[in-house]
């Protein structure tokens, strides 16, 4: 064997020092400051300025985990409370159906609208897996499943909101569906089993069918198979509304959410049972209604400002320094609701803790933490009053409210398929709106305006171009090479693989929704054409994935570059195979695409597209194969 040089030797030796002494090194400074027996106890002491630089993206998502993650104990406390709550359950043939689907198959999604029961009927059937001996371990991100999951444990993972409790939230989307595979190779081991509970309407969005283990054993709860028979609803009645009972024996069937009313009476007995069961809604609007015209601004304001801080009011806010701009939203928020803008937030908070139980409670954040929230008692009841307030104090909400409500919740054009609670932006305020979301744009919120539900509707998309044209130059050029805070700040620690098909820019979101208007008015604004996501994936990578044709063609015609590769060595041409355009297909092969090249794990296109059963692209391939092999 011939002997090291000097270079050879030395780098050997910093190797050794790298990967052998160092982690230990680093290891023992850090038991010496923050002592193991000690460090729990820190961190909790810690937890809200480990928050606040979780916010602001310094300590990233895999970091948070680490740094945070339920002890058995703290899911004993979740379960214990389950228990709680589960002595007011009916077992209905509902919760037996989705349990014997869980016990017979990997993943059960239980669906309904809101209201209807899935979150009991969810906690009901995770206790029953427990005494089959399940470890009981709730998560919200895809990432948990594959950190926690142990082959030789029995784990039933718990998901409530899959995927957004109000419309689908296309960032979860975004998380879940690059580890879906993976997911599904630990869901082959029998001993590892998912629930989940899913609004009906975020199911049977278009996006979630990607999200294909969820859609492989499904229970409805409002199905004529397992829907609550009157027998149920009875026994839920009596349970609920005691003597009661007999006065709504007519309105079993007026609302799916019967299980929801019943408990909102049991909550609040003053209410009239049958007002409640007949008009639910409009029993809520007129007590809130009241408490504006006796003059009980305070309780009004308190209840605006759930709605403001989307349903997560923390208590701190009402009882600690704020920041600057938080108390300029909080003082707004008064002046709508008839309050002197200095009003004291401890009278606010006063009057929080009075409507507990009626309206809102009081959660803590994080069991790992010591931080506490408002939130009101059902998703439902927030539902009523973010749709209240939105036509009450409509102005406040589009320049104040957590800019999720704004997205989620408002449209500038009325839609015949819109939720029943979605507000309809006035004429008047369509200005104020796209202005909102150009500021957000502008402090770098790039995902977030583009998970706007209003994105979706050609002609918003047209009133933001011509703002957007509007404006200063400067402004507008800014505008187009910004990228996302969130991408723009990861780092290559994050090892996990989710935000790879985040776009990062306006020019990818835009190729991904596929406007060629707006994607000309970013290249007039001096953009990079062959910009990539943190992933490496190309605007013409993202149009051909999406089966924009037209786009493909403009973007090649204005240079862009179609030999670009992402980080699993894949191209334009492989996206466009994966997904069966064709049209795309004969345009790169046109421009000069290589279709012999493989990806890193050594597929051609021609063996993508044979995966995904796309024979008319696999024979076009082969024959354009052929001919250029004639040709040489």
């Amino acid at each position: 064997m011939a002997s090291l040089s000097p270079e050879e030797e030395n780098y050997v030796r910093m190797s050794l020092l790298l990967t052998g002494i160092s982690p230990r090194a680093a290891r023992a400074l850090f038991d010496r400051e923050f002592h193991p027996s000690c460090l729990d106890s820190t961190l909790k002491k810690s937890y809200n300025k480990l928050f606040d630089l979780k916010k602001k993206h310094v300590i990233n998502a895999t970091q948070w985990n680490l740094l945070f993650t339920c002890s058995p104990e703290q899911i004993n406390k979740i379960l214990v409370d389950w228990g709680n709550d589960v002595k007011m359950f009916i077992k209905t043939r509902a919760a037996q159906q989705v349990l014997k689907c869980l016990q017979e198959n990997s993943c059960v999604t239980i669906t309904a609208g809101s209201g209807a029961g899935k979150t009991a009927t969810l906690q009901y059937v995770a206790l029953q897996m427990s005494i089959e001996e399940y470890d009981v371990i709730i998560v919200s991100d895809p990432v948990d499943i594959i950190k926690f999951h142990n082959p030789n444990n029995k784990a039933l993972f718990v998901i409530d909101d899959l995927c957004g409790n109000f419309s689908i939230d296309q960032s979860d989307i975004k998380k879940w569906n690059p580890l879906i595979e993976r997911i599904k190779k630990i869901l082959e081991n029998k001993r590892t089993k998912i629930i989940a509970a899913c609004r009906l309407q975020v199911f049977q969005d278009d996006k979630f069918n990607i999200l294909s283990i969820f859609k492989s054993c499904v229970c409805n709860m409002l199905s004529n198979e397992i829907c609550l028979s009157k027998a149920e609803k009875q026994s839920i009645a009596e349970l609920y509304l005691k003597a009661k009972t007999s006065e709504i024996a007519d309105l079993y069937d007026l609302y799916d959410c019967f299980p929801l009313l019943c408990k909102m009476w049991h909550d609040n007995p003053t209410f009239d049972v049958v007002d409640l069961f007949q008009k639910p809604f409009s029993v809520y609007e007129s007590e809130i209604d009241k408490l504006f015209q006796m003059g009980h601004y305070t309780k009004y304001c308190a209840l605006a400002l759930c709605v403001i801080f989307n349903n997560e009011l923390k208590e701190e806010i009402l009882t600690e320094d704020i920041d600057p701009a938080t108390k300029i939203v909080i003082e707004n928020t008064c002046q709508a609701c008839k309050l002197n803008r200095g009003v004291s937030l401890l009278v606010i908070k006063d009057e929080l803790d009075s409507l507990t139980n009626t309206y809102v409670c009081k959660k803590l954040k994080n069991f790992c933490g010591n931080e506490y929230f408002y939130t009101t008692l059902h998703d439902k009841i927030f539902d009523f009053l973010a749709f209240y307030f939105g036509q009450k104090i409509t102005n406040c909400l589009i320049k104040n409210a957590d800019s999720c409500l704004i997205n989620k919740r408002f449209l500038l054009e009325k839609a015949e398929d819109m939720d029943q609670f979605i507000t309809v932006v006035p004429q008047k305020y369509h200005q104020n709106y796209i202005q909102r979301l150009i500021d957000e744009w502008s402090k770098g919120n790039v995902n977030n305006i583009f998970d706007n539900i209003n994105m979706r509707k050609p002609q918003f998309r047209l009133k933001l171009l011509v703002h957007l044209k509007k404006l200063d130059k400067s402004c507008q050029k800014q505008l187009a090479q910004t990228f996302d805070n969130e991408t723009n700040q990861m780092d290559f620690h994050y090892s996990w693989p989710c935000k790879d098909i985040r776009y990062s820019t306006a020019l990818l979101h835009f190729c991904s929704i596929g406007d060629i208007s707006l994607i000309d008015w970013c290249l007039r604004n001096e953009i990079d054409i062959n910009q990539c996501t943190h992933g490496n994936q190309s605007s013409v990578m993202i149009a051909s994935e999406h089966g924009h044709k037209e786009i493909v063609r403009m973007l090649l015609d204005r240079g862009a570059d179609l030999k670009t590769i992402d980080r699993y060595g894949r191209s334009p041409l492989m996206k466009a195979c994966t997904h069966g355009h064709i049209g795309i297909v004969k345009i790169l092969l046109d421009r000069g695409a290589d279709c012999n090249k493989c990806d890193s794990s050594g597929q051609s296109p021609v063996m993508i597209a044979c995966e995904h059963g796309y024979t008319e692209i696999v024979k076009f391939l082969l024959n354009d194969f052929d001919n250029r092999k004639s040709r040489l």
